[in-house]
């Protein structure tokens, strides 16, 4: 009996073992797959970021609206939880780079950016960039993070490293609710070249986190589960707790594991308690049983109860290891790839857009350059064709006449030309206004019953209530025409156009490339014809690209309504397949201000406007040609003219002889511009006023007041002989 009992001890003892040694595998395969799903999000996190940083190493000047399309495509809110948004921190040095900082964001339409906190610094990092905007990330929009010591830490690390490093807990700016929570931010360091150790640095890629709504999903505090999980940064402790499942763990099981992860130069520490769920899974009652049962046996069972029970330990150590490998290897290889998959996808889909953005905007720089150099060709064409229309006596051949009169409409077509491809380049003077989509519908219809034909239908459905919109009158309805006349030509044997319009909220359905969030107008412009390959519309908006015969088109009309509607604040997108027709679609942000009062301008019609008492014009203009042109053009209305190539001659001929009323001057010029020149010049002649002369948009993107006073090239001599005399008769201008 007594080796009986013996025995007995023995085998419950040996279950017992086994059990402890099952329990601990099993407590090491869930810290192990704990550590694996917090490496899993922490990897996708920082897959996002470097996608950021890939953007602005791609681009050297990224503006407000690419970034924040950017970021919008990416969808924070529903793919990455925790994650409050994407940012960019600029480095610069010094007070003077401080205040150009300042102003570069307020011309991106920021109206009230500042660098803050208050008080000179030798270095800045200030938050420049911060998506998608919500109330928290607006008001941290300037916020030099080098001020503060956690931020300044990271940000020292991963420049010194040339990678991504995670602060320590930090309270956000964001972070306003009841429910406060630790907070994180990842830096990743955006340089110049691949320099290391800060060499060549610009700023940083940078993302805010809260630590609970980021690790919760990786985590879940369900019922069923066996795991209590807290994760520290750096040592276990109350300071450094950035997440737990529960607040406390004094319900948890007595085992715990405990595994050390970096994350991003950071040590965390992930501390994992058993539930008492975790308990029920255990063999422990088996080794009881076992002990009442062995009371019970006689001597000669005890021997084979003994082999039985060290068969069991074997066999259970055995099935422990393997399920120890293979518990839920394959669910998380096959969520794994998934993952890795749609991220592939999503990469993919922003580099494309980035590349289509850059593509579109270095030959939007292209074309602007190559429009300008034409309009100041163009202006010696149309003044000298003018001049010389205005010194005919009549007596000549009336073919000379003709002659000037077909160069002139050949320069004035050319001129037209030019207009296009600076819209394309998002660098044409707009005359933007408050506007009712659906009266200037009205006449757009009228005009385009004269000019398709009577073999193309046309037809309205225009919404009720539609909002206004802030656009150019004059081009939108060019744009619209062009429209229609593409859609004609794609309906050589005849067909339906339909224009409507009516009010969106993005995101649009069914039009994944119109707006991804805000009220707009849509118009949309739906035929019949032929319709368009994909290759087709990838390059429809090019400039010069088209699918027409030789001598049915230039080329630019879409690159036309491209840039008019990039211009205005809005997009422009194609959705067409082969034979069933296309639908191009403008979207144009909604005004909510007041809508101005409609007016019928007239044509300023009768003789030119002279010169009245002597007055004095001193023109500055670089080029010769156009600079003879315009003393020429000046001296035939009376005018008192000067002339200067450049701003220091302009300046040294004003200091010697002050009597010019009117400063006439090109903006672009080596050297001192129009604009420097016009501001040194009226400083030391207050009443000296001033009109500017250019042949690109872009040159005239500062005050209200320069555009007020512009006159683009080409002109001819009636606009220059009624601008000149406005600019007079008006207030001197700033």
């Amino acid at each position: 009996m007594l080796v009986g009992a013996v025995a007995t001890l023995l085998t419950a003892a040996q279950l017992l073992d086994a059990n402890e040694a099952r329990d601990a595998s099993r407590l090491r395969a869930e810290a192990n797959q704990a550590v694996s799903a917090l490496k899993q999000r922490m990897e996708g996190h920082s897959a996002l970021l470097r996608g950021v940083g890939g953007l602005f190493a791609a681009s050297d000047d990224v503006t407000t609206q690419e970034f924040s399309t950017y970021v919008e495509r990416l969808g924070l809110g529903s793919r990455y939880a925790g994650v409050l948004g994407i940012g960019y921190t600029a480095r610069i040095e010094g007070e003077a780079a401080r205040e150009a900082l300042e102003a570069k964001m307020r011309r991106q339409g920021v109206a009230d950016f500042r660098v803050w906190p208050v008080g000179p610094r030798p270095v800045y990092t200030s938050i420049v960039y911060l998506s998608p905007p919500t109330d928290g990330n607006v008001a941290a929009i300037g916020y030099d993070m080098f001020t503060e010591a956690t931020r300044r830490e990271a940000m020292i690390r991963a420049a010194a490293t040339g990678d991504l490093a995670m602060s320590g807990p930090v309270t956000l700016v964001q972070e306003r609710g009841d429910a406060p929570q630790r907070g994180l931010l990842m830096f990743l360091p955006v340089t110049v070249g691949h320099g290391r150790g800060g060499a060549g640095l610009q700023g940083f890629a940078y993302s805010p986190l809260r630590a609970g709504d980021l690790l919760r999903p990786v985590f879940p505090a369900s019922a069923e589960r066996l795991i209590d999980v807290e994760v520290y940064d750096g040592a276990p402790g109350a300071r450094n707790l950035l997440f737990a499942t529960v607040r406390s763990h004094a319900a948890s099981g007595g085992r715990t594991a405990v595994r050390v992860v970096e994350v991003a130069g950071r040590s965390w520490t992930l501390v994992v308690r058993t539930r008492p769920a975790f308990d029920a899974g255990s063999n422990r009652s088996l080794a009881y049983w076992t002990g009442v049962l062995g009371a019970a046996v006689t001597l000669a069972l005890t021997f084979a109860v003994l082999m039985q029970a060290r068969a069991a330990l074997l066999a259970e150590r055995a099935r422990a290891e393997l399920r120890e490998v293979n518990a839920g290897l394959e669910d998380r290889v096959e969520a794994r790839t998934g993952e890795l998959r749609g991220e592939m996808v999503r990469r993919e889909a922003a580099e494309s857009q980035v590349r289509q953005m850059q593509k579109m905007e270095a030959i939007g720089q292209l074309t602007g350059g190559i429009a300008h150099d034409f309009n100041n060709m163009l202006a010696i064409v149309v003044g000298s064709l003018d001049m010389a229309k205005r010194r005919m006596t009549g007596s000549e051949d009336p073919r000379v006449g003709r002659y000037i009169d077909n160069a002139a409409e050949g320069a004035r077509r050319a001129a037209v030309l030019t207009g296009r491809l600076l819209a394309f380049a998002r660098r044409q003077r707009l005359n933007p206004e408050p506007l009712e989509v659906n009266r200037l519908m009205g006449g757009v219809t009228d005009l385009l019953g004269r000019s398709l034909g009577e073999w193309v239908e046309v037809q309205l459905s225009l919404a009720e209530d539609l909002w206004p919109v802030h656009a150019d009158a004059a081009e939108l309805e060019n744009a619209l025409l062009n429209l229609a006349v593409n859609a004609r030509d794609a309906m050589p044997d005849g067909g339906r156009l339909t224009l409507e319009t009516a009010n969106v909220t993005g995101p649009v359905p069914g039009d994944p490339d119109g707006p991804a969030a805000g009220d707009h107008v849509v118009i949309r412009i739906r035929d019949t014809g032929v319709g368009m390959t994909p290759a087709v519309i990838e390059r429809a908006f090019e400039p010069f690209f088209t699918t027409k015969e030789v001598g049915r088109g230039t080329g630019l009309g879409l690159s036309q309504v491209y840039g008019f509607v990039s211009q205005s604040g809005g997009r422009v997108t194609i959705r067409s397949e082969v034979g069933q027709g296309s639908t191009v679609a403008i979207y144009l942000p909604r005004w909510t201000g007041a809508l101005a009062e409609a007016s019928d301008p007239t044509p300023a019609t009768g003789p030119l406007p002279r010169a009245r008492d002597g007055e004095a014009v001193l023109v500055v203009e670089d080029e010769p040609d156009v600079r003879r042109l315009s003393v020429e053009a000046l001296r035939d209305l009376g005018y008192a003219v000067a002339e200067a190539s450049d701003g220091e001659e302009a300046l040294r001929w004003l200091s010697a002889r002050p009597a010019a009323d009117l400063l006439f001057t090109d903006i672009v010029m080596p050297g001192m511009n129009g604009l420097q020149l016009a501001e040194r010049a009226c400083a030391a002649m207050p009443t000296l006023r001033v009109l500017y002369t250019t042949g690109y948009a872009r040159d005239a993107s500062g005050a209200e007041s320069v555009r007020s006073a512009l006159l683009p090239k080409p002109f001819t001599i009636e606009q220059l002989a009624r601008r000149v005399r406005q600019a007079l008769d008006e207030e001197r201008a700033a």
